[in-house]
């Protein structure tokens, strides 16, 4: 029964540690920039250009409701980005 209770305090103690780890972030002009701020602001620039894009051939109709659709897509090419330059 100890060694249970051992075990379990040890395994409680280690994930607890997994937050020492300093935040990812990337060193711009002599700056630290965390790494989910160039992501957010790349997903924000794809967006846009899906916008232009699709206004331009005139299939932004596909997109509806735009209110929902636009903040997933957003989203979307964030977490995409951050998968492709951070895949730690």
């Amino acid at each position: 029964m100890n060694n249970i209770k051992k075990i379990i305090q040890t395994v409680l103690i280690i994930g607890l540690l997994t937050g020492c780890t300093p935040a990812p972030s990337i060193v711009m002009f002599g700056a630290s920039f965390p790494d989910w701020l160039l992501c957010s602001g790349i997903g924000i620039i794809g967006m846009v250009l899906v916008h232009i894009i699709l206004s331009k051939t005139k299939l932004r109709f596909l997109l509806h409701p735009v209110l929902i659709v636009y903040p997933c897509i957003t989203a979307l090419i964030a977490m995409l980005t951050w998968l492709a330059f951070f895949p730690k």
